[in-house]
């Protein structure tokens, strides 16, 4: 369902909108900022994590800066391992990569555009992850001081971190 284009609008409605496409129905954790409605993420405390629309709106969406996240690959099992490959996550959230936490999320441009999407293990399902090799890197462009980084991203390209250890 789109947005009414009579009668009241409620921001609740848009954010239902804009996470589900259904204005007026689902369920949306409080609280809404209308911040993270128009720039996508929630940096505005919302409750929710929003997709970015309104791309070639100047200056909606913020102008953001991206800290690139070198040499990373991606493995799935059964599957020939690609990489390597360069991610990018928002520097208001990583101004380095050695500051990537749970909770960022990843983009595959460093206009942060385009969003990674999902690449973890799906209950019962192929493993699925992404890692980073650390040979030839400084310390702020690992991810971890001393060793590789395994994690994975949910259909909203947002960071969970599995360990932090050896390479696998």
């Amino acid at each position: 369902m789109a947005v009414p284009t009579s009668g009241a609008i409620s921001l609740l409605g848009l954010a239902q909108e804009a996470l589900y496409g259904t204005y007026g129905s689902g369920t949306i954790t409080s609280p809404i900022h209308l911040y993270d409605l128009v720039n996508g993420g929630n940096t505005g405390g919302s409750g929710n994590y929003y997709p970015t629309v309104n791309t070639n709106c100047t200056p909606n969406p913020v102008t953001r800066g991206s800290t690139p996240l070198l040499q990373m690959y991606k493995v799935q099992q059964n599957q020939t391992t690609i990489g390597p490959i360069t991610l990018y996550v928002n520097s208001t959230e990583a101004a380095t990569a050695s500051a990537l936490n749970d909770g960022d999320v990843l983009f595959t441009d460093s206009s942060l555009q385009t969003l990674f999407g999902e690449w973890r293990t799906i209950v019962d399902g192929d493993y699925k992850y992404l890692y980073q090799i650390t040979s030839n890197l400084t310390s702020s462009q690992r991810i971890c001081p001393d060793s590789c980084n395994q994690f994975e991203t949910d259909s909203f390209s947002v960071v969970t971190i599995n360990y932090c250890d050896a390479c696998p």
